[in-house]
């Protein structure tokens, strides 16, 4: 196959976009744990009305930390594929009070952001502000789903990267949010100015809390939605998802043969079911993945290299990045000497591998780039790459200046030569200095 052939690219298995399935959200929380979970926060939290200031808003702030514990844990397993509730009321999954702080964390340093927009502009400050806040809060709520941590949530690069990669739904994911959020108040304010009864202090805690589940298992399922793109990883497939949540679909009869014959420990019917299958999907990246899988587990490894291979190049046509460099990194585990199909797609593998700071994994793709393919236009941008990555992230400033005057003498007319040219004398200012 020719280094430059292109691959397939349309995408694999379909899953409904979460704006199709916008009633099932709202029917959620109507399942037997959350509901009942949701009506014991709601009496507790109308109690604490009744209760003194200092003392109520205590027990409503422990009722929120126990409750975003069990929103979290939703929102995670919907992001895994699993769309059931948790466990019972008194199961084992109780979720994470670190992440219920790290959010804290993330509302209070926004926060502060529109309020120095606030003191900066005034007031079109502080609607500026608060609208970003509505746009970037929810990038952030489930980056922290994901990474478990704040850091990556306050990272705008990372933050950036997950609006646009899901792309104008995004927009659209904020707008439903957004929604849920101002009806729920709507809802509130109507059943306490309507109710004359202290009746609707609990029903006003159990809107505020329904509607929270409802939000939080929507983002879980915008994530699942996008994980390929997002490179994260998901346990549960398209295809499996989908027969869980539309019963009436058949289900993939190859992959039910599948799943019998890999239970019957018949690896190599079943690799040879799946090469077959392939050459009418190739289209199908849940094929693929299950190939690779199974080559590997039955130790074949030069049939998973040239698998890999090709995966690969299907894989960076359809900008799946993440899972192509994961894919990258246990090829060159199996075999050091390992190489891309296309030639052409090293550089932005590279590139993207330095982005996401796995940076070993960038030098390895490139390393001996210029002998493997002699004379290939890709050479000073790579050389260039290669270069920034030694003196940024490795201190390696004097092998930096080499490969830059590398650049300088064999690539003059080249356009990435005046960057180099420009990035060659920051560095020699810096040694001299």
């Amino acid at each position: 196959m020719s280094e430059r052939k292109q691959l397939s690219i349309k995408s694999g298995p379909a899953f409904t976009p979460f704006w199709h399935r916008l009633p099932s959200f709202f029917v959620y929380p109507m399942q037997l744990g959350s509901m009942m979970r949701i009506a014991g926060y709601s009496v507790f939290g109308g109690i604490s009305m009744f209760i003194p200031d200092m003392l109520g808003g205590l027990l409503r702030f422990i009722l929120w930390i126990v409750f975003l514990k069990y929103a979290f844990l939703v929102m995670e397993r919907t992001a895994n594929g699993q769309f059931d509730e948790p466990g019972d009321v008194n199961g084992a999954e109780e979720g994470d009070t670190s992440q219920v702080a790290r959010q804290f964390g993330l509302f209070a340093i926004m926060g502060v952001s529109v309020f120095l927009f606030f003191s900066l502009f005034g007031e079109i400050g502080y609607d500026l502000g608060s609208l970003f806040l509505n746009i970037l809060i929810p990038a952030g709520v489930m980056i922290i789903a994901v990474e478990r941590s704040l850091w990556p949530a306050l990272n705008p690069a990372k933050i950036f990267f997950y609006i646009k990669t899901i792309g104008s739904p995004y927009l659209a994911l904020c707008f439903f949010l957004l929604s849920l959020t101002t009806s729920g108040e709507w809802l509130q304010g109507f059943l306490y100015e309507k109710m004359d009864s202290w009746l609707a202090l609990p029903l006003l805690s159990f809107v505020e809390f329904y509607f929270t589940l409802i939000t939080y298992h929507m983002m879980g399922y915008a994530i699942y939605q996008y994980h390929e793109q997002l490179g994260v990883f998901a346990a549960v497939s398209f295809e499996e998802a989908e027969a869980k949540l539309a019963p009436g679909k058949a289900a993939d009869p190859v992959l039910s043969k599948l799943g019998a014959l890999v239970a019957d420990g018949k690896q190599d019917e079943a690799i040879d079911l799946l090469r077959e299958e392939l050459r009418t999907r190739w289209e199908n990246n849940e094929l693929h993945e299950r190939y690779q899988k199974l080559l590997v587990a039955a130790g074949k490894q030069t049939a998973a290299l040239h698998h890999a291979r090709e995966f690969i190049v299907k894989l960076v046509n359809e900008k799946r990045l993440f899972q192509a460099m994961d894919l990258c990194e246990q090829c060159l585990k199996a075999d050091p000497e390992f190489q891309l199909q296309d030639s052409y797609q090293v550089h932005e593998l590279a590139a993207a591998a330095r982005m996401a700071k796995r940076l070993k994994l960038a030098l390895d793709l490139m390393r001996r780039f210029d002998r493997r393919y002699p004379n290939h236009p890709h050479i000073p941008l790579v050389y260039f790459l290669s270069a920034q990555i030694l003196s940024e992230h490795y201190r390696m400033d004097k092998q930096a200046m080499q490969i830059l005057h590398n650049i300088q003498a064999k690539y003059p007319d080249h356009a990435i030569t005046k960057e180099a040219s420009q990035y060659l004398e920051l560095l020699t200012k810096m040694a001299a200095g």
